[in-house]
């Protein structure tokens, strides 16, 4: 149910270019006196409206992503970004010069200080130039989309989506796993030039938009359009060859013991995921409505507030679980602005993984619950570094007791550790996606190869050890799976600054759980209101990721994972 409206009319077409058009221009035409409190009337005006086609957006959104093969949903959406979007963006840099210009605006600091240092950086890159670039951009990111979403395989006389055949890979049986492995990767190969062709649109119009700003490169422009104002790329640089030094050892080690308990001279990449005891799969669960019912139970012993967003998610029917042909790929959470509610859309196949997927996007929706106060929605729109920490944290502390899904301590010391396995493993990864990206855009390549060796340098550097022998294009194609480098540039390394801020609260949680999860949701409750070492401070973690902070969490994480596998 929508929030009360104070400006937007309650007959209002989001979708009408006319009345979206008129509406902004109410705003931009208006003669605001020069007082504080008119100022901020007529921002929280602009506030409420740009919640309400927000929300109209990410419904089409929502809708577009769960079934890709209907030819009308998709309409709707294209129609959406195609010519409500360039009016909000035309408009908002307009809106912005308005309020920057107002004689007020230095009243209004306190409150709205934050918002307005973004400001600055947005009316500092806008360009009308960019407005159609960045169509075209959204444009190829559905196309990229539509590519991945229609990736299928035949197997035992089933068609079976990608994320359904990747829990097979937890099969005991190596020459079945190797099976899946294959047809998984023949099939995501199959597609590798029609993703490279939209990679390079992607790339060529991205560099485009920052060099209409004046950015050397897209790497500087992006980190201005990011707000990063508490790290460098230079942070960055640090934070890989940090992981290099101190994580890819543990990671190394890792899969040195899981080769010798399967008996096995080296690792091949299907023997990642499975059993090194050779037993069967896990399975927690048989359906999506099984799996929120028992995610429900996790929550509802975590904090009562927990408990009730979980519930309210779920009778509300804010998840689709299940994995489907058609549905696009991955997982996430969004908000419905107006409404102050959360959607979360995921593949689930029954796997012991979806579990966690679950855990990670139910603390993304607690979030969202938590900022839905903030009068302003510019507010709601929190960092990654510390919206992962909040959907992180949730994967950690939710697994300390997976008793509904697993009553046998053993199956859940199994899941477990595959879990703090996955984080070990993630570190690396992370480095690898983010110096990947460091590359591309610093050093612009000209060819699909040139890109492809790029890529194979970072896998040598942060090499653990798996055989590719015999599958050298595999190996040479792996980023592509990467939906962020496509969709989101220059989201990933967020997710080892939040993993960083996530291990610190599991380690507060098992010190003192309820005082823990208090800080993390009064941080949460701030949105993007203050800066990030501050939101860090508040959930009562440290904002670094030197190797001073990286080494002792890794050495906690190993402990712990020595402990129960």
């Amino acid at each position: 149910m929508s929030k009360k409206r104070f400006f937007v009319p309650l007959e209002f077409k989001s979708d009408s270019i006319s009345e979206v058009t008129a509406i902004y221009t109410n705003l931009l035409n208006r003669v605001l006196p020069p007082t504080p409190a008119d100022l901020r009337a007529w921002i929280l005006q602009w506030s409420e409206l740009e919640a309400v086609l927000s929300e109209e957006s990410a419904r089409r959104y929502v809708a577009m992503t769960c079934n890709t093969q209907d030819e009308e949903i998709a309409k709707a959406y294209a129609y959406y970004i195609e010519n409500i979007d360039p009016i909000m963006s035309e408009f908002g840099d307009k809106l912005r010069q308005k309020m920057m210009a107002h004689p007020a605006v230095s009243s209004l600091e306190g409150e709205f200080g934050m918002w307005f240092r973004s400001v600055r950086v947005s009316l500092d890159l806008f360009r009308a130039e960019n407005i159609p670039l960045e169509t075209a951009v959204n444009q190829e990111i559905q196309a990229y989309q539509k590519i991945t979403a229609s990736m299928s395989v035949e197997d035992n006389g089933e068609t079976k989506t990608l994320q359904q055949m990747t829990a097979l890979l937890e099969s005991p049986d190596r020459n079945r796993r190797e099976e899946v492995w294959r047809k998984i990767t023949n099939r995501r190969l199959q597609d590798k030039e029609a993703l490279d062709n939209t990679f390079d649109k992607l790339f060529k119009l991205r560099t485009q938009i920052a060099k209409n700003t004046g950015s050397p490169h897209f790497l500087d422009f992006i980190f201005k359009a990011k707000g990063r104002f508490d790290y460098t790329p230079a942070h960055c640089r640090e934070f890989h060859e940090s992981i290099e030094k101190i994580v890819l050892p543990y990671q190394r080690e890792l899969y040195k013991r899981r080769a010798k308990k399967m008996n096995l001279q080296a690792l091949r990449p299907w023997d990642l995921t499975c059993d090194v005891a050779a037993r069967p799969p896990l399975k927690p669960f048989s359906t999506g409505v099984e799996l929120i019912e028992k995610c429900g139970q996790i929550f509802d012993a975590l904090h009562p507030k927990t408990a009730g967003w979980f519930r309210d998610l779920q009778n509300q029917n804010l998840i689709d679980p299940d994995s489907r042909v058609g549905k696009a790929p991955g997982g996430y959470e969004i908000g419905f602005e107006e409404c102050g509610v959360p959607f979360i859309f995921m593949n689930a196949a029954g796997s012991d993984s979806d579990i966690y997927t679950l855990l990670h996007e139910g603390g993304h929706a607690f979030h969202q619950f938590g900022v839905a106060n903030q009068p302003l929605v510019a507010y709601h729109d929190v960092p990654s570094e510390f919206a992962e920490v909040a959907s992180m944290s949730m994967e950690l502390v939710g697994s300390t007791d997976l008793s509904p899904f697993y009553p046998n301590a053993i199956d859940a010391n199994r899941s477990r550790a595959r879990e703090l396995s996955d984080i070990v493993w993630l570190f690396p990864w992370v480095a690898s996606i983010d110096s990947f990206q460091h590359e591309l855009y610093t050093h612009p390549h000209h060819s699909a190869n040139d890109r492809k060796e790029i890529w194979l340098s970072i896998m040598d550097r942060y090499d653990a050890g798996v055989d590719y022998s015999g599958f050298e294009e595999a190996r040479a194609f792996l980023w592509q799976k990467q939906l962020h480098l496509f969709e989101v540039p220059f989201y990933y390394i967020e997710y080892g600054i939040a993993q960083l801020g996530a291990l610190q609260v599991w380690a507060a949680y098992k010190k003192d759980p309820q005082k823990a999860l208090d800080q993390l949701f009064k941080a949460e409750a701030l949105g993007s209101s203050r800066p990030l070492p501050e939101l860090f401070k508040t959930a009562g973690i440290r904002f670094d990721f030197s190797p001073a902070t990286i080494e002792p969490l890794i050495q906690q994480l190993w402990d712990e994972l020595s402990k129960i596998s």
